[in-house]
């Protein structure tokens, strides 16, 4: 918790405050204004879409005690906190938290996406099942998670054009036991145009193709297929979700770090999404189906600006 009072008035003061949070910063910034008004703004090096909430404590002279916001970029404005004396500083503590989605986006739930991988390829599909409803937890809303059965050295495709927001490699597979499922491994985790977020799992060690803050067009080859133990259980998992609104009844700050699977919060609803099949056909995957990966020109193209479809066929790219 940081706290701070004035007691110089007029004095115009700007303050920086760092968190740090799996491998991320975000630099909390305020700012004391001619007129005893507080402006809070962020600075970041994240990518993506973050839902940032300010819980303030100990004040005086204002009233405001919570702030929730999407922000976006780099940097901007989060809120003004103004004095109800106008020539008195305002005194305050606060602490806040951050947490990645876009609550004013609107998922598209018909998009269609395509299969993740290369076109032609014939894939087996599974669902998979919450594992905290094992230990007495509620399932999140919709949820819904595909378990994709590869090939040793599968290449894994985009789905969907995106931003590239978090990277994690460098889990190597324990051949040495059989695994259902481990809560480490190597993932890609890509932000939508719509606010929902797609998260590629049990990716091969050293294999991921793309870094943070890339941005990913479907059929863009982004790493290999892995496996929790030997090659033979390569696989592909699979979700997509989006932060919910429910989120808002939350209370952010209190720890989370003593969460387990029996108790863990719920940030995020999940999307039975809409698969490309071919030119009259979009469908929702049924567990333990066979489907084959295919995409088009128009698919790949659907996102893109003007100047992105230009440099695409400028590149050779197109789809013959």
């Amino acid at each position: 918790m940081i706290s701070f009072k004035s007691t110089i008035p007029l004095l115009l003061l700007c303050f920086i405050f760092k968190s740090y949070s799996q491998n991320s910063s975000s630099e909390i910034i305020y700012q004391r204004n001619e007129d005893n008004s507080i402006t809070f703004s962020y600075n970041s090096d994240t990518y993506g879409s973050y839902l940032i909430a300010l819980k303030f404590n100990r004040l005086t002279n204002t009233t405001e005690r919570i702030v929730k916001k999407t922000v976006t970029g780099y940097g901007g404005e989060i809120c003004t906190l103004r004095p109800i004396d106008p020539t008195q500083s305002i005194g305050f503590s606060f602490n806040y938290r951050k947490i990645p989605g876009n609550l004013e986006a609107k998922p598209n739930l018909n998009f269609k996406y395509i299969l993740p991988f290369k076109k032609g390829r014939k894939i087996k599909v599974k669902y998979l099942s919450y594992l905290g409803k094992k230990f007495g937890n509620t399932e999140p809303k919709n949820w819904k998670a595909f378990q994709f059965l590869a090939n040793i050295n599968d290449t894994v495709f985009a789905i969907r054009k995106g931003i590239v927001t978090k990277v994690v490699d460098g889990v190597k597979a324990d051949e040495n036991k059989k695994y259902r499922y481990k809560s480490k491994t190597n993932y890609i985790k890509i932000e939508h145009d719509d606010g929902t977020f797609a998260r590629y799992s049990v990716l091969k060690q050293n294999s991921i193709r793309v870094k943070e803050g890339d941005i990913v067009y479907p059929s863009a080859p982004i790493a290999i297929a892995g496996s929790y133990d030997t090659e033979e259980n390569s696989q592909l998992r699979l979700l997509i979700s989006y932060l919910d609104k429910k989120v808002l009844k939350y209370d952010f700050f209190s720890k989370d770090k003593n969460q387990t699977l029996k108790n863990k919060k719920h940030y995020n609803s999940y999307l039975n999404p809409f698969f490309y099949i071919n030119e009259n056909q979009s469908i929702q995957l049924k567990s333990n189906n066979s489907y084959i990966a295919n995409y088009n020109n128009t698919i790949i193209e659907y996102e893109m600006s003007k100047r992105e479809k230009k440099r695409w066929k400028k590149k050779g790219m197109l789809i013959k």
